[in-house]
C-alpha cells in the first residue's frame, strides 16, 4: 500500500542514490552546502529569500543555487566535486514544474570546457535512467516514455544554437539585437506587448518562450548552446561570437533540466557584472541582497573549469513519469498553503 502511495517520491529517492553513485564512482567529493548566507552572487532574474537571526539582529538570504560556496573551494584547490541541495527562488511562483524550494545537484570538472561538461551530463542521465529501469526489474532500453512522448536517449543529443535557433524560428538574428533599443522595435513589430518594457530580458523572454520552445525536439534530449553574455554573469565569453558566452541549457520533455557553463575566471569581469546588476536593481527597485565579495576576490585563484546546476525534482519527474513537481515531493509548497488556509 505505502509503495504505491509512495512510489513517484521513491523514484526520486533511487534518482538521488544514481546521483551519487555516478560521481562517487569517478572521485568527485561530496560538499555539504551552506543554506543560509549572508551575501550571494548577483545573477539577473535570480531573486532570493530573506530571513533575520533574530538573537544578532543579522539578516541572511537563503541559498539561491549552491555555486558560489562550492566556487570558493574550488578555488583552493579541491578539484572535482558536487553537492544535491536545497535552493530557494523569490519572485516565482509555484507551478507544474517549480516548487518554492527545490533540490539541486551542481558539480564541477577540473580542465573541462562546457563541450565536455554535455557529454558528462548524457552519461549520468542514461545511467540514472539505466538504474531505475534495472530497480524495477525491466528491459533495458534507451527510450523515455513521458507524458505519452517517446524520448529516445541514444547520444550524442542534439547541440543547438541558441542564435540559430533565433533565425530559422523567429526570423531574427539575435546578434545584432543584443540590446533593448534593438530589440524593442523587432518585438513590436511581432506584434509582443511592449507597453511599459525597458529592459532587453523580458523582450527576449517573450519571443523565445514563443518562438523557439514550441520548435525543441520533442523525441530526443536537446542542448542550447551559447547564450547572451548578459544572461550569464558567471560564463565565460564565447571567444568568436562577441556578446554571447560559453553556456548551454538542457530542455528535456518540454522542460529544462540544466544550466551549465565554462566558469568565467576573471575577477575584474565578475566584479563588473555584480555591479552592473547592482545598479540593475536599484533603478528598477527590484530586491537585492549584498554581493558576494569574497567569491570575485577567490575568482583572481579560480582554475578553468566546467560547472552545471540540474534540477533533481525536474529530473524525478521525467523518471516517474510525472505531469506535476508535486508527485515526486514529500511536502510540496502546494500543500503547505493549503494547510495553513
Amino acid at each position: 500500500m505505502a509503495r504505491n502511495k509512495f512510489q513517484k517520491q521513491f523514484i526520486k529517492e533511487r534518482t538521488t542514490y544514481l546521483i551519487r553513485e555516478f560521481f562517487i564512482q569517478r572521485g568527485f567529493h561530496e560538499i555539504d552546502t551552506p543554506t543560509i548566507l549572508t551575501s550571494l552572487p548577483l545573477e539577473p532574474n535570480l531573486f532570493s529569500l530573506k530571513t533575520i537571526w533574530t538573537h544578532r539582529h543579522l539578516p541572511f538570504y537563503l541559498a539561491t543555487s549552491p555555486e558560489s560556496s562550492l566556487k570558493k573551494l574550488i578555488a583552493q584547490g579541491i578539484g572535482n566535486c558536487f553537492t544535491i541541495s536545497k535552493v530557494f527562488r523569490d519572485l516565482e511562483d509555484i507551478g507544474p514544474t517549480h516548487n518554492l524550494e527545490f533540490s539541486m545537484l551542481e558539480w564541477y570538472e577540473m580542465g573541462k570546457d562546457y563541450y565536455h561538461l554535455a557529454t558528462t551530463t548524457e552519461n549520468l542521465i542514461i545511467d540514472i535512467f539505466k538504474g531505475i529501469e534495472q530497480k524495477d526489474n525491466k528491459r533495458i532500453k534507451k527510450i523515455l516514455n513521458y507524458q505519452n512522448t517517446p524520448i529516445d536517449l541514444t547520444p550524442p543529443w542534439p547541440r543547438l544554437s541558441l542564435n540559430d535557433l533565433f533565425k530559422e524560428y523567429a526570423h531574427l538574428d539575435l546578434s545584432q539585437h543584443l540590446t533593448v533599443d534593438r530589440l524593442l522595435p523587432a518585438a513590436a513589430a511581432k506584434g509582443y506587448n511592449i507597453k511599459g518594457i525597458k529592459t532587453w530580458e523580458p523582450l527576449y523572454t517573450q519571443i523565445f518562450v514563443n518562438e523557439i520552445e514550441p520548435h525543441l525536439p520533442k523525441n530526443t534530449p536537446a542542448f542550447i548552446f551559447d547564450y547572451p553574455t548578459q544572461l550569464s554573469p558567471l560564463c565565460q565569453p564565447c571567444p568568436k561570437s562577441p556578446g554571447f558566452s560559453q553556456r548551454f541549457e538542457l530542455y528535456i520533455g518540454g522542460m529544462e533540466i540544466g544550466n551549465g557553463y565554462t566558469e568565467l575566471t576573471d575577477a575584474q569581469t565578475l566584479h563588473q557584472n555584480f555591479q552592473n546588476e547592482e545598479t540593475f536593481r536599484k533603478s528598477h527597485h527590484l530586491p537585492l541582497h549584498p554581493p558576494d565579495q569574497e567569491l570575485v576576490d577567490l575568482t583572481r585563484h579560480f582554475p578553468d573549469c566546467t560547472g552545471i546546476g540540474l534540477g533533481v525534482d525536474r529530473l524525478a519527474m521525467l523518471m516517474a513519469n510525472a505531469s506535476r513537481i508535486e508527485e515526486v515531493l514529500y511536502f510540496p509548497t502546494s500543500k503547505l498553503i493549503s494547510v495553513d488556509k
